[in-house]
């Protein structure tokens, strides 16, 4: 322990590399109501704040009177749902109805109408200033009331959406909204005659500038998808915009304020553009940690915890490595703190994993700086739009009635995206991300990236693909799965690839065989299912190693070497294993090793 604790001195001596609007150690959150007893019973388990629901009509119950018992324990809280009803319309509770009903009922509409383009109209749009001038007063008055408080943050929404989560829909085609895609297009195409060469169109005027439905887009048959994907694509700047006008209200009441929006669904639709998102709120409760981080290393990170069984401790460990500064609990049956204040089965399951986090090892995780080996995964947008086409255009108006569930399945492009990164972790390498515009302005050469790696990477832009040919040209290795930019950014099929095929070898996520990279320290798992964190901390290095949970899996030897003799030390354990440059670790399906090593 005393080691442990000389760590996390030395990181605040030495200045910890903690985003300016992040907290300094892990937060357990508990987010159903409890009475302070409950809460007291909920403090020395390890949980740090609570939830306060936002008093949206005045109909709720009054703020002051939810956070009295947190401040009778020492509890901090967070605001919940301050304008869900403006970035969740069609995802939110509602007494007596599924949360969403309205989204439902707007694809019934339109299945029975298709002809009936108002029935695309998101209510409220987000480009409505009515409703923008209602959430900045509504934003602005909570975190003046709170600001004294000091809440964790300000969540703007839980489970916001375009749409009902990452569903599929054609919002918004209402008339503000195609005003502002119109300001938007002129920008990026900076002249008419440009957009109508892309698109195929004869627009005479902006005026008259008007993307393609889904319907229409799936009766072409020239391969040219960009009057349909430029509008996709607006929705998720849209979205954004919107997030970032919720976030500008809040710290323009405080500026040391945190904005945050919870229930983050996978990488597609519904606006989850994360190249986009990351940049819009400061604090997100998500799932694709280390996406997230790649995009913005400063945003401060989230998990839910849903169960204590052993998958759920295993995710908030893996969580926790990942780079999750803080975890939700979601009590709906009252199965962590029981009604009489007692500590129920679920509760005593979390113990040990939450004393050893708040022991200090979130807290030094937190202060140090996370290894990410020189290996980039392309995170394409763009190609997941044209994959998505691709994939439902032969289902003709199937898509009408595709859920969230459904869009959280296959896609080509994402699940390429993903199988590429476990393939790297499980060779003990930590891969990075880059979008599109991080490639173009010039990203590769600055974190001196060796490996590229373009998963199901069919839509390029010119830009894009004049950086991978520069990085090939520089000595970079570039891997794909399939051929590369045969679309263009817009979705619109190309006559010849983007990439001369020479530039790239193709090899599938599970084929890796040689590679330009090769990790610090090596790890023999023989069921190849161990991943490795690696942080620095000054002359410290942490290392994290964790196997993939299974649910039969017995304990497995794993063989850890070093680059040279060092100093090691368990942290979980809180044992000197002396000065070596091989260990033999034990994993179980759950627990993490974690080690500190020192020259």
């Amino acid at each position: 322990m005393r080691l442990l604790r000389r760590l996390i001195l030395a990181g605040a001596l030495l200045g910890a590399s903690v985003p300016a609007h992040a907290w300094d150690d892990f937060q357990i959150i508990e987010w159903q109501h409890r009475d302070a007893a409950q809460l007291a019973t909920l403090k020395q388990l390890g949980v740090t704040a609570a939830t306060v629901i936002a008093n949206r009509d005045g109909a709720g119950t009054p703020v002051e009177q939810q956070f009295a018992p947190m401040l009778a324990t020492g509890l901090r809280w967070y605001v919940e749902n301050i304008a869900t009803d403006y970035y969740s319309a069609y995802h939110r509770w509602f007494s007596g109805r599924e949360v969403n009903w309205r989204f439902v009922e707007a694809q019934q509409r339109y299945r029975l109408n298709p002809d009936d383009d108002t029935l695309l109209w998101r209510d409220p749009g987000f480009a409505d200033p009515a409703w923008q001038q209602k959430i900045r007063s509504r934003l602005t008055a909570t975190v003046r009331e709170q600001a004294r408080y000091h809440p964790l943050y300000y969540s703007l929404g839980d489970e916001t959406g375009i749409a009902d989560l990452s569903a599929y829909w054609d919002f918004d085609l209402s008339p503000r909204s195609l005003a502002g895609m119109r300001d938007w297009l002129r920008q990026s195409y900076g002249s008419l005659g440009a957009l109508n060469a892309e698109w195929g169109s004869h627009f005479a005027r902006w005026e008259a500038v008007r993307p393609e439905t889904t319907r229409q887009a799936m009766l072409r048959t020239d391969g040219n998808f960009a009057a349909w994907a430029d509008f996709k694509a607006w929705m998720d700047v849209a979205f954004a915009r919107a997030l970032r006008m919720g976030t500008d209200a809040v710290h323009a009441a405080d500026p040391a304020a945190l904005a945050a929006i919870e229930g983050v669904q996978v990488p597609g639709w519904g606006g989850y553009d994360y190249s986009l998102l990351v940049d819009a709120v400061d604090a997100v409760e998500v799932d694709d940690l280390p996406l997230a981080h790649s995009l913005n290393p400063t945003l401060t990170t989230l998990t839910t915890s849903f169960r204590a069984n052993p998958e759920g401790i295993h995710k908030i460990w893996s969580d926790l490595l990942a780079g999750s500064r803080g975890l939700v609990l979601w009590d709906s049956n009252n199965s962590i703190v029981l009604p009489d204040a007692t500590l129920g089965e679920r509760g005593q399951a979390y113990a040990e994993t939450f004393r050893e986090i708040r022991g200090g090892i979130g807290a030094l995780l937190m202060a140090s700086e996370p290894h990410t080996d020189p290996i980039a995964i392309l995170y394409s947008p763009a190609s997941f739009r044209t994959q998505w086409m691709l994939e439902q255009k032969p289902g003709g108006d199937a898509w009408m009635a595709r859920t969230a569930e459904d869009e959280i399945g296959t896609n080509a492009a994402r699940d390429a995206m993903w199988a590429y990164a476990r393939s790297l972790e499980h060779r003990g390498l930590q891969p990075g991300y880059v979008s599109p515009a991080m490639l173009e302005r010039g990203e590769l050469r600055r974190r001196h990236i060796r490996l590229l790696v373009l998963p199901h990477a069919i839509a390029l832009s010119a830009d894009a693909a004049r950086a991978i040919r520069e990085f090939a040209a520089s000595g970079g290795s570039v891997i794909a799965d399939v051929q590369p930019g045969v679309f263009d950014q817009h979705s619109r099929r190309l006559p010849q690839p983007r990439l001369d095929p020479s530039l790239v070898r193709i090899a599938a996520p599970g084929d890796l065989a040689t590679l330009p990279v090769q990790p610090a320290m090596q790890v023999n798992a023989p069921d190849t299912d161990v991943t490795t964190h690696t942080w620095r901390r000054g002359t410290t290095t942490i290392i994290a190693l964790q196997r993939d949970f299974a649910p039969t899996a017995s304990q497995e030897a794993v063989v850890l070497t070093l680059p040279q003799p060092m100093q090691v030390y368990d942290l979980r354990t809180q044992q000197a294993l002396g000065r070596t440059d091989r260990l033999t670790l034990t994993l179980d399906a759950v627990y993490p090793a974690l080690l500190s090593v020192t020259r």
